[in-house]
């Protein structure tokens, strides 16, 4: 007969092939209702998959050696994610460690598009930041933002919005160089991506080392161009929101008159509509408070 070993392996793939099967057949049946458009029915079979046991099944399969065992066990949990019952669950260390692990270059797309849903879902808690920082997530996010998939791409930055409002994330995603990806990210073929592109740029660059890394990649330059763009006038106000807490550190505003972004914000300020005017002066007034860069303003006019 057969040798054992061969015997035995072949049976590992039969049970793989049954389990995702399975998963699968659960994550088809949990998003059978999204379409009526009746959250009581969609919340109502979500109620029914989740109370079968399957999400607390499916978590040891995010570690699965299979590749499709764990895609289909993270869509599985991913489609019952915003059930609150869900979320503790998702919410336990190991769990966190093993979605993280699922961010990893050699999973799939549909992988990383579903553990990063699971990722965001959590991500509004300290203490899930605290363990997607400990697990290394924040480097692996990073990688993520420029993913060929504008999916991820979305759940991404939306994850990385959460975690920046920490500051020991801020440290942590300048670490991982957070700011060229941002910067490269701005060129989407997609306007809810570059939005969400510049508010992650915001956020982040309220921490002083963030800013530091913007000037050493010449970001501002590249942000300003993008107000001189009369086909981008949709991100002018947030660009200048970025640029304003840039310009609060004094060393930036010398760089900004050396490159002469001084001079293309100033031209930007008398030519721009009446709300975009108001937005830049804004920005030019909030860092004019500053005691050092008030007289600078006054010596540079």
């Amino acid at each position: 007969g057969m040798p054992y070993k061969q015997w035995y392996q072949r049976r590992v793939r039969e049970e793989d092939h049954i389990l995702w099967r399975a998963c699968d057949a659960l994550y088809n049946f949990s998003i059978s209702e999204s379409n009526s458009g009746d959250p009581n029915k969609i919340e109502a079979v979500k109620k029914e998959v989740y109370d079968m046991g399957t999400v607390k099944a499916a978590i040891p399969h995010l570690s699965s050696p299979d590749a499709a065992t764990r895609r289909s066990s993270v869509m599985l949990i991913n489609s019952l994610a915003q059930l609150e019952e869900t979320k503790a669950d998702i919410r336990e260390k190991e769990v966190v460690a093993a979605l993280i692990n699922l961010l990893k270059p050699d999973e799939g797309v549909m992988t990383h598009e579903h553990a990063s849903k699971c990722i965001l879902t959590i991500a509004d808690q300290y203490a899930s930041k605290a363990l997607i920082l400990e697990s290394g997530g924040v480097e692996l996010l990073v990688n993520l933002i420029n993913d060929p998939d504008p999916l991820v791409q979305q759940y991404t930055l939306e994850t990385i919005a959460l975690l920046g409002e920490d500051c020991e994330c801020r440290i942590s995603l300048n670490d991982s160089n957070v700011i060229a990806p941002l910067l490269e990210i701005l060129m989407s073929d997609y306007p809810v991506i570059q939005a969400l592109s510049l508010r992650v740029l915001y956020i982040v660059c309220q921490e002083e080392c963030v800013r530091t890394s913007v000037k050493e990649v010449n970001g501002l330059e590249t942000l300003l161009k993008l107000i001189t763009d009369e086909e981008l006038t949709d991100l002018h106000e947030g660009v200048i929101e970025v640029v304003g807490v840039c310009m609060l550190d004094t060393d930036q505003l010398d760089s900004m008159k050396d490159s002469g972004c001084l001079l293309t914000l100033a031209t930007y300020i008398t030519s721009a509509n009446p709300s975009g005017q108001l937005n830049a002066l804004r920005a030019v007034s909030t860092c004019s408070r500053k005691e050092e860069n008030a007289g600078y303003f006054m010596t540079t006019r």
